[in-house]
């Protein structure tokens, strides 16, 4: 199969799953359509292995919460909170730097204590 066609058995999957504490929360904004938006950064630790090594994974990641529930949702959030967030990455935007960052658009949030 040839770089660029897709295959009509598979489409593309993009899934991703994350556990971490909130390293900061942002304020809720509207979009242009009116649509409440709010993202915050996720700090993940953890311990991976690759090529038979274990290794310490740190990351923080920029999630997105789109929409009245799951900003309604974000409301009870605090930072240092433990979550797990389910959900789809994407470019943080179309210009400059952000094309070339990612984020992570939930769709599934799961508070721990």
């Amino acid at each position: 199969m040839t770089a660029g066609r897709k295959h009509p058995l598979r489409p593309e999957r993009n899934h991703c799953e994350l556990t971490g504490v909130i390293h900061s929360l942002e304020t809720i904004r509207l979009t242009p359509a009116g649509v409440p938006t709010r993202r915050f950064w996720l700090e993940h630790r953890s311990r991976q292995e690759e090529g038979g090594t274990p290794r310490e994974v740190q990351a923080r990641m920029a999630v997105m919460l789109t929409g009245e529930a799951q900003v309604k949702l974000s409301n009870g959030f605090t930072e240092g909170q433990r979550i797990r967030v389910q959900g789809f990455l994407a470019r943080a935007g179309a210009r400059g730097d952000a094309r070339d960052r990612l984020q992570l658009h939930a769709s599934h949030i799961e508070c721990f204590e």
